[in-house]
């Protein structure tokens, strides 16, 4: 996984001297030795021991997160499902946090300075989950066009990839769900040279059903992307309009229900495709209704078995990690234990 040079070359703790020198784990060298005695098969054998011994610290890592509540059973489930090629990810905003993106809440608390929306009033609606209605506010509160240019300003360019979702062009050689505006997805498929066959916006989906029978690896962005107006799911008349009955977004959910899906960077809290979930869940009985899995933290002060009961009605399962170690370590801890690690 070539994308993890970067954090091996961190590691290397090289340093600059005051002669030019360059020193290496409290070595000194010239530059010139370093080219001459250096070469690209030293190089990489060192880039492969560091990255087996990162993976072996992972390894052990996921393990101590899987002795936790009853996280191991179901892992066991969600990697036999992994095994024959039946999981599906739904990438949510927190895989794209460490590519230098906001998350919802941050964007929508800077959006907020360029509004006359209160911060009182604007935590009110965040802390009873009404995200819709406080995007809405927000958008109301600022002229025509205003709204759409801060949107493209926060999602529509391109930062550096970094951060454990470069791991998944390696794992999913599938379809991948987003709700996110970037594309940081499609750009780490890019760099590992595994392009997607077709990116679908959710509202306009409609031949997803076709693409997944066959199996083809296709990118849903199912609340669109940052520069189009017209795609984009984000305020409340928007959800509005897109998740109503008959619109063709439902149908896109319903057919992505039908695979097993892993929600990963998802905070799952208030979310409306999870309503949609549980309405489908309803609708054809939790026996019947395939099984979705999500990688989830959990915090001390939090009541896990409420959180698990919210979620259960969509048939979604939980594993979980502690909310107060690295989000992004623990993701990729899980993953390498995904793809058959110890």
């Amino acid at each position: 996984m070539d994308f993890l040079k970067g954090k091996f070359n961190e590691e290397l703790l090289a340093e600059i001297e005051d002669n030019g020198n360059v020193k290496i784990a409290g070595s000194s060298f010239t530059p010139d030795s370093i080219l001459k005695e250096m070469d690209s098969d030293g190089y990489n054998e060192a880039f492969s021991d560091w990255l087996d011994q990162r993976k072996k610290r992972l390894l052990i890592k996921a393990d101590e997160i899987l002795r936790l509540y009853d996280n191991q059973g179901r892992f066991n489930r969600l990697r036999d499902s992994y095994k024959r090629g039946a999981v599906i990810p739904f990438i949510g905003a927190g895989m794209s946090i460490p590519s230098g993106y906001p998350g919802w809440t941050k964007f929508l608390c800077q959006l907020r300075n360029e509004t006359r929306v209160s911060e009182d009033d604007l935590n009110n609606l965040l802390s009873q989950g009404k995200y819709e209605e406080a995007v809405q506010a927000l958008a109301d509160d600022m002229p025509a066009g205003s709204f759409d240019e801060a949107i493209e300003n926060a999602f529509g360019h391109d930062e550096d990839l970094a951060g454990t979702i470069q791991m998944l062009p390696y794992i999913f050689n599938t379809s991948i769900i987003t709700t996110n505006f970037d594309d940081v997805i499609k750009r780490c498929y890019e760099a590992a040279n595994l392009s997607f066959l077709e990116i679908l916006l959710g509202a306009n989906a409609r031949e997803l059903p076709r693409y997944l029978g066959e199996g083809s690896k296709v990118l849903i962005k199912l609340h669109g992307k940052a520069n189009s107006r017209h795609s984009r799911v984000l305020t409340y008349t928007e959800y509005q309009r897109h998740y109503r009955e008959g619109n063709c977004l439902l149908n896109v959910i319903e057919a992505i229900s039908t695979k097993t899906l892993l929600f990963i960077g998802c905070s799952l809290v208030v979310d409306r495709t999870i309503q949609v979930l549980t309405q489908l869940v309803e609708t054809k009985g939790h026996d019947v209704a395939i099984r979705h899995y999500a990688l989830l933290s959990i915090g001390e002060d939090e009541d896990r078995l409420a959180r698990r009961d919210h979620l259960a009605m969509a048939n979604i399962f939980p594993i979980w990690y502690p909310a107060d170690e690295d989000h992004d370590e623990c993701i990729e801890a899980l993953l390498w234990k995904l793809i058959g690690g110890g």
